[in-house]
């Protein structure tokens, strides 16, 4: 207590003399009052002590006891008579004397207010009882019983509360009431308390204005009234009042109590102002109950937020597999819950048709660049789809089946679960593309071929046979839009597309930038043909995807990894075709044709060629007779008269006559092989360049 501490800092400023302090108590006996306590001994030895008696109107006396060197005072306080003594070698001087006694009427008081303010915390807690409760109903019953104990001229009430989703004032708290009050279930204007809610103001009911006030009572409401009234009880002749409870604006209830007891003094305005403080009083409680139930609720949360979010913090410090997070999730939700993987377009735990279908769905181009969580149905079954975001752009969807709605905390685990499964994929992506740096590096080399032992030594690490004979396929995607991560995603679905496909074949595939480039093994050239139809079908991924273009060019196969930059030669080739051709789809080298011959030629030479060669059948006078069209219906259908004449709707002798005037506009020879060679050459080259 301060009160000690101030008597430790005294002994200390008198030099360490220590001192006692008594007071005289209303039973006139000497209390002790230094915090110390005194054996028996000690007690009967400062009892028996020569204390100074107060003189006439004096309020101080001391003197100085040489036999048991203590300085001794006697003085008088607004209520207390003290004394006090300090053990000392030597009388105090005048002014030591006059401090001391200043020092011990100040402990005193400060005495006196602690215990004041001790009273005061103990009142405070007495009264903060009454809004400590936090059952909402208990709370309000209390606040009725007191009310009625304020206001002793009422002997029985009740409290409703307004119920927003039904619409009604309902009955929370009773005193003095049967139980079938709590049926009494009543409209906003019904009855008392439904007028006096409605009005938001209290008011006096004499019995007759009361009587008037219940007339408009429900049957049924009126039934359960008189029942809690226990039915033998007369209404006429009560009187009651009624106050709305109200927070600011907003109505929460109303308060009605009832005088039973005829011979007690009329209602007044005095009791109807302490009902209202009561009614106030149960707003603020139910404020307050209503702040404390959304804080539990919001620390509940809180606490199951933190719990969920430990849980997944345990998954990724195991390292957990991705099924392991997927059953996890579903634990936690209570729903069947499943993982799809875009760039591998794989289902976690397990597929099934009805997820197969759902693939289909989340793959269109409505869904597959969705980062918004969405719901739909797939055979009136409903899901509700969470992305999983990696930068900006969705690389996976958790698929809840929704049995039920989705609850905020179901949230949070998807939340949380897609956030451990987006860093878990990135990583794993870091991986593969370390692991595909290396396969480059490792291509290179091979293309270049200067280490021939160490690179078959290599090729075996990487899971290839040197002696068997192989081919390179190159695989590019063309997007419609600058979108790098989305070109990412579509690269890595291409690769899981891909290595699904070719899965039983030994191959060595690896990602750089917007290729795919494949090392495949195959027997022959009809094992070849299989895998090449097999990497169609794993190309297919966005045949319905418009903003995505797939080109491929196929080598030939070989044996010897000599051959690998021959092969990967024609693979970029066939590549190099279609692209400048503005040609989706995949393209063997060997298919390319006479058209090879012209792969690595200026395509300014070829078209100043096909000019030179065509350009006068492109005058006005050859148009008019349909030179170029015969010309090259008549190469279309290998030279033949009879056929070409048949197409055109010409006679044969016209088609010869047309056939002169395209030599002589030419200048050339059609039946001259070096000059039908040129001509034939310049209308394949205008048809393909």
């Amino acid at each position: 207590m301060l009160y000690n501490k101030n008597i430790t800092l005294l002994e200390k400023e008198i030099g360490g003399s220590p001192l006692h302090v008594w007071t005289l108590n209303s039973y006139m006996n000497w209390v002790h009052t230094c915090g110390v306590q005194l054996s028996m001994e000690e007690e009967q030895f400062y009892k028996k002590l020569k204390w100074p008696e107060i003189q006439n109107e004096e309020f101080l006396a001391s003197w100085y006891d040489p036999q048991v060197k203590c300085h001794l005072f006697t003085f008088e306080t607004n209520s207390i008579t003290v004394r006090a003594l300090i053990n000392s070698k030597k009388p105090l001087l005048e002014e030591e004397s006059e401090y001391f006694v200043m020092q011990v009427r100040y402990m005193l008081t400060q005495k006196s207010l602690e215990r004041h303010w001790q009273e005061h915390d103990a009142w405070l807690q007495g009264l903060n009882s009454l809004t400590s409760i936090l059952d909402l109903n208990e709370l309000l019953h209390n606040i009725m019983q007191n009310a009625l104990i304020a206001i002793p001229t009422v002997d029985i009430g009740f409290f409703m509360l307004y119920d927003p989703e039904e619409q009604k004032l309902v009955p929370k708290a009773a005193v003095g009431i049967g139980e079938s009050i709590y049926n009494f279930k009543t409209d906003i204007g019904e009855g008392i308390a439904g007028k006096v809610f409605q009005d938001g103001k209290g008011c006096i009911y004499n019995p007759e204005q009361a009587l008037e006030g219940i007339s408009n009572l429900k049957e049924e409401n009126h039934r359960n009234l008189m029942k809690a009234f226990n039915d033998d009880v007369k209404l006429a002749g009560i009187a009651l009042m009624g106050v709305p409870v109200k927070m600011n604006k907003d109505k929460l209830g109303a308060m009605i109590v009832h005088q039973m007891e005829r011979n007690k003094r009329k209602l007044t305005s005095e009791d109807l102002r302490l009902l209202q403080g009561f009614a106030d009083q149960a707003a603020i409680a139910i404020s307050n109950a209503s702040l404390f139930s959304e804080l539990r609720e919001t620390n509940e949360y809180l606490i199951k937020r933190n719990k969920i979010h430990e849980v997944f913090t345990n998954l990724s410090l195991k390292n957990a597999e991705l099924v392991k997070v997927v059953q996890t999730v579903e634990r936690l939700v209570g729903l069947p819950v499943f993982l799809f993987d875009l760039t591998k377009n794989e289902w976690y735990p397990r597929s099934s048709d009805q997820l197969l279908q759902l693939e289909d769905t989340v793959l269109s181009e409505d869904l597959v660049n969705g980062v918004e969580p969405l719901s739909i149905k797939v055979n009136q079954s409903g899901f509700h789809l969470y992305p999983i975001v990696n930068e900006g752009f969705p690389i996976g969807y958790f698929a809840v089946e929704l049995r039920r709605l989705l609850q905020p905390l179901d949230t949070v685990v998807l939340e949380q679960a897609s956030a451990l499964v987006a860093l878990k994929m990135v990583n794993t992506y870091s991986l593969t593309d370390m692991y595909y740096e290396k396969i480059y590096e490792f291509f290179n080399e091979l293309l270049l071929y200067r280490e021939p032992k160490l690179l078959m030594d290599q090729s075996k690490e990487y899971g290839l046979s040197p002696e068997k004979p192989f081919f390179v396929a190159i695989i590019q995607i063309k997007e419609n839009g600058d979108d790098i991560r989305k070109r990412e995603t579509r690269m890595r679905q291409l690769i899981a597309s891909l290595n699904k496909a070719i899965k039983h074949s030994d191959h060595l595939l690896f990602g750089f930038q917007d290729k795919v480039t494949i090392i495949i093994h195959a027997e022959n050239e009809a094992s070849r043909e299989n895998i090449i139809r097999k990497i169609k079908t794993g190309g297919s991924l966005w045949k319905n995807d418009q903003s995505t273009v797939l080109l491929g060019g196929m080598g030939r196969l070989y044996t010897g990894l000599d051959y690998a930059v021959k092969s990967a030669e024609e693979a970029n080739k066939s590549l190099s075709y279609l692209s400048s051709r503005g040609i989706s789809g995949i393209l063997q080298y060997e298919k390319i044709g006479i058209n090879r011959l012209f792969l690595n030629q200026d395509p300014k030479d070829i078209e100043q060629f096909i000019e030179e060669v065509l350009s006068p059948l492109k005058s006005s006078k050859a148009k008019a007779g349909d030179l170029e069209l015969t010309l090259k219906t008549y190469i279309d259908f290998n030279r033949s008269i009879s056929m070409t004449a048949e197409r055109l709707h010409i006679h044969p002798n016209t088609l010869y006559h047309r056939l002169r005037k395209i030599g002589d506009a030419l200048q050339v020879d059609l039946d001259d092989p070096e000059d039908w060679l040129t001509v034939l050459l310049a209308c394949h080259l205008s048809e393909t360049y």
